[in-house]
């Protein structure tokens, strides 16, 4: 058993954003019902790396983001398709959604329509700039993809080398990030549902849940009115030391801290430095002082040795890690973070899952992601009660 069974959620998503939360809650033993344009479905589905076997297709991006939902594909530009999907719909528990700003409105199928049609519906939109038309400012209408709004937040501007231009953390991070976000939003609004009997819309921004994330470069800016070089913080002394075999990360945030690393490097003259008194001192001068000495002791030394180090003396570092590295972790293996899915088409893959744990609860199924339309018959047998009649008239409509 797992803690959603019994929810019925429908993912009218493309990309990454809307896809990565109905996965999320896909894995937590929600039924999601992905819906998709026939033919085509998200574009996420033709992104590189594909793999193409017996007629089937499987785009790695694809079931990064898409692994146990079941896939329906409806025409949303035919009436008679924009019907079937009210009427799945209104036997829904959530949407979540992530089209372009106003698409779903020039269907007929926004969220003050669909939650007419069932009081109860929690209706997530996930967008760029955000969709509440009470909170709308002056960027609401932009389309947004992750790089966009990495910069928008400010991410870039605290990210790269100081004398570098601004760079994008790992790709995709703003949508997933945002993802997650939406998924706590709907879970209290399930809570809420269960306490007043109706459903609400969710309007999940990924500015705001983004630039969220600087809580503390907008709180040091409020403070002190002193923008953040580039790659340096002001406030504790932080950064990578050279190993024998790549490099260690390491912050030294207090006194007592400080201390406990000269002792680890047996560096204790280093405790009198003029230029290393304090916790800001040290923090302007990690790259030109503390690093330089630090490295005489470490070069020489394994990323392992000097993490066993460290932590014996209660330093928080950790080695800097490959992909591969982490892929292979021995650690994440123990931690059951992966799952082995076998794909018809691509075969047994490795993929890293969503990291909520519970107690008590059955992990992740170690389903793939779905063929395009591959339930489509069953699930509009089951949610929108069609026959065979039914289905053989949609078809020839090209509704589904």
């Amino acid at each position: 058993m797992r803690p959603l069974e019994g929810l019925t959620v429908v993912e009218l998503g493309q990309y990454i954003a809307a896809p990565y939360c109905a996965m999320m809650l896909a894995d937590l033993g929600a039924d999601v019902i992905k819906i998709e344009r026939p033919g085509i479905g998200d574009p996420r589905r033709s992104y590189d790396p594909l793999i193409e076997a017996d007629g089937g297709r499987l785009s790695g991006g694809f079931l990064s983001y898409n692994r146990n939902k079941r896939s329906v594909t409806l025409n949303l530009a035919a009436e008679e398709g924009r019907e079937i999907y009210r009427t799945i719909a209104a036997r829904a528990d959530v949407i979540v959604e992530n089209l372009r700003p106003g698409a779903v409105d020039r269907l007929g199928i926004g969220q003050d329509v669909l939650r007419r049609d069932n009081d109860q519906l929690i209706y997530c939109a996930i967008s760029g700039y955000g969709r509440w038309p009470q909170r709308r400012g002056q960027y609401s209408d932009r389309p947004a993809f992750d790089t966009a709004i990495q910069a928008m937040s400010g991410l870039m501007a605290v990210s790269g080398e100081p004398d570098g231009p601004p760079l994008p953390t790992v790709t995709g991070f703003a949508d997933v990030f945002t993802a997650v976000h939406a998924v706590a939003s709907i879970l209290a609004a399930l809570h809420g549902r269960q306490l007043t009997g109706r459903g609400c819309f969710v309007d999940q921004s990924m500015y705001d849940s983004t630039a969220s994330l600087l809580e503390r470069e907008l709180m040091l800016w409020d403070f002190t009115r002193q923008p953040r070089r580039t790659g340096v913080d002001r406030y504790a002394a932080l950064g990578t030391l050279q190993a024998r075999d790549g490099h260690v990360a390491l912050i030294i945030p207090t006194d007592e801290m400080w201390r406990r690393m000269c002792l680890a490097i047996e560096r204790e003259d280093l405790l009198d430095h003029p230029k290393l008194d304090s916790v800001l001192a040290r923090a302007e001068n990690f790259s030109h002082v503390i690093r330089p000495e630090a490295e005489k002791w470490t070069r020489c030394r394994s990323r392992a040795e000097i993490v066993s180090r460290f932590s014996g003396f209660g330093l928080p570092a950790g080695e800097v890690q490959t992909v591969q590295e982490v892929y292979e972790c021995p650690h994440l293996s123990a931690r059951e973070m992966f799952l082995d899915i076998d794909d018809p088409v691509a075969g047994r893959r490795r993929m890293i899952r969503t990291p909520a744990m519970l107690t008590g609860y059955d992990p992740p199924a170690q389903g793939s992601a779905p063929q395009l339309g591959s339930d489509s018959e069953r699930v509009l047998r089951d949610l929108a009660g069609a026959t065979s009649d039914d289905l053989a008239r949609w078809r020839e409509a090209n509704a589904i």
